[in-house]
């Protein structure tokens, strides 16, 4: 069975053997035509309820389900809208950015709507008013634009609400193929599912088998959770393609028995590759290629690259490299990176300009990148001309998180500032300042910004003061204790956790560890190395290391 698709030279490209591995999950294999037939029951139930043309959210996962969703929405001719792991508020502000028709997933309860309810069992479809109703408004963006689309992606506003950026078929295929043809992969290759699901490096691994042949392996929620034993996942399910963030590099490297000798590909991706991160990949995967990947969800895709050979080494900054052969580029005076229109989205739902003309007429993406050129001619990224930060692979605006805090009742001034270590770990502090009568504290300006914003960009501490009294700031007298119970409270959003107790079995996550190693770096004045939680494994042993290396005090 052949899968048509809103983007058939895409997936149909290549036949494949139907009887041939396309995806191992849990032990389980799944053929090319296991996995279209799961592909056609979201096909038939889309034909079903007329949503061929329209836009249906779809919560990502790593499941073979997730999968096969994407493939029958395509099948249809429908337009995926694909959703992060968020509350039910975030999760309704994307669906009305996007006009949704449909929300085709099994954890339906979460939206608590009165839509009723399509089918039954793992492929359930609350179908909702086109563009209105109980998710919100008419969409501002041209409908014209979802002739052209393939799927929608998510990104911060400067609101504090979800936008959607439009990716059309031609400029996702293009880049797409343009990614393989640099770092070839074929039958012989088996692809980690390993990238935060919905963000674009997850796009990749999802479509590597139909483009190249090759098997993606996709890994527990646990083990997906833990670098420790997501390095031992690695080598023992011969993972040879790999795409990871720089921290996470860093912290399977650090929890890693030894290195993954089966690994031949790892690509950065998501944030900016430091020299520390590097090393941390090198040693992770010694007979690995390294490929420095740099791009947008508005390119889509990578849009540049730079590869490092088994054992390269680079200082500070490893280049970004040069553009691949389906994208253009311009560097202006003042040294931002602009994208020719062909390798871009089609547009922001909100209806925000996304191209801007250029000065030979054309239409250009300003990516806010501040880059400079090497002799050589690759590309070395410098610095963001806005606001927007990075942490750990999530794009982060600051002014969206101070929008948000300012929805708190009381609060009347909000500040969000981003400090990044010498390894690339970086972190978000927020500080508010609040009318004398109110009462909001920082349990409740927590939950506000849950409810709101991607958990990725949360802030690793939140400060609270009142308009009289001085700035919030570190207490010279603070135990060393205060700071970390603090610190962890902070990243785990509560405080029930025992310090004898593992970090990962006390429900910290990779993403909510750096949280908790930048903020008590902060607060200390010290730089902490991320890969400390593995040989300190539980807050105590990680606070009895402190007072040894370091005095105890924050300063």
């Amino acid at each position: 069975m052949t899968i048509s698709t809103a983007a058939p030279a895409l997936i149909g490209r290549t036949p494949r053997d139907q009887d041939s591995v396309a995806l191992v999950c849990e032990e389980r294999e799944y053929t090319f035509g296991d996995v279209a037939a799961l592909g056609e029951s979201t096909a038939d139930l889309v034909r079903a309820h007329g949503l061929g043309g329209r836009v249906v959210g779809v919560p990502a996962e790593r499941t073979p389900e997730f999968v096969a969703r994407i493939m029958g929405l395509w099948s249809a001719g429908a337009i995926p809208a694909i959703l992060g792991d968020w509350s039910p508020e975030r999760t309704r502000a994307a669906l009305a950015a996007t006009g949704a028709a449909a929300l085709l997933g099994p954890s339906l309860e979460l939206l608590d709507t009165a839509a009723a309810p399509y089918g039954r069992g793992p492929l359930d479809t609350v179908t909702m008013p086109y563009g209105q109703g109980p998710l919100g408004t008419v969409v501002p963006y041209d409908p014209g634009l979802l002739g052209e689309a393939c799927h929608i992606l998510f990104t911060s506003g400067t609101t504090g609400r979800p936008k959607g950026i439009v990716v059309g078929r031609a400029a996702f295929e293009a880049a797409s193929l343009a990614f393989f043809k640099e770092l070839p992969v074929d039958e012989s290759d088996r692809v980690a599912f390993l990238s935060r699901p919905g963000h674009d490096p997850s796009l990749r691994e999802l479509l590597a088998p139909w483009l190249t042949g090759a098997t993606l392996v996709i890994p527990g929620d646990r083990v997906a959770a833990d670098p420790r034993l997501a390095a031992a996942w690695l080598a023992e399910r011969s993972i040879t393609v790999l795409q990871a963030t720089p921290v996470l590099l860093q912290l399977m490297a650090g929890a890693s028995d030894g290195p993954v000798e089966s690994l031949r590909l790892v690509c950065s991706v998501g944030a900016r590759l430091t020299a520390a991160a590097l090393r941390s990949a090198a040693a992770l995967a010694p007979r690995a290629v390294v490929a420095n990947c740099y791009g947008a969800s508005e390119t889509p895709q990578v849009l540049c690259m730079h590869r490092l050979e088994p054992g390269a080494v680079a200082d500070d900054p490893v280049p970004i490299g040069r553009p691949l052969g389906h994208a253009a580029v311009r560097v202006d005076p003042e040294g931002r990176l602009h994208v020719e229109a062909a390798a871009c989205a089609l547009g922001y739902t909100d209806g925000s300009p996304l191209l801007a003309a250029g000065p030979d007429g054309g239409l250009w993406y300003d990516t806010g990148d501040i880059v400079t050129r090497l002799p050589d001619g690759s590309l070395c990224f410098v610095r963001r001309a806005d606001r927007q930060v990075q942490v750990n692979g999530a794009r982060v605006e600051l002014d969206e998180i101070e929008r948000a805090a300012m929805l708190v009742p009381g609060v009347v001034d909000a500040q969000a500032s981003f400090t990044e270590d010498s390894t690339g770990v970086g972190s978000v502090r927020l500080t508010v300042v609040r009318t004398p009568e109110a009462t909001a504290g920082v349990d409740e300006l927590r939950a506000m910004l849950r409810a709101c914003l991607d958990p990725a960009v949360l802030p690793s501490s939140i400060e609270v003061s009142d308009p009289l009294s001085d700035p919030p700031g570190r207490d010279e007298a603070q135990d060393l204790w205060d700071v970390l119970r603090d610190s962890a409270r902070s990243a785990l959003g509560h405080d029930r956790f025992d310090p004898d107790e593992g970090f990962f079995e006390a429900g910290f996550t990779s993403m909510s560890l750096m949280r908790f190693v930048a903020e008590v770096s902060a607060r200390l004045g010290v730089e902490i190395s991320p890969v400390l939680v593995f040989t300190c494994p539980n807050l105590r042993a990680f606070a009895d290391h402190l007072r040894e290396d370091h005095d105890g005090q924050p300063r």
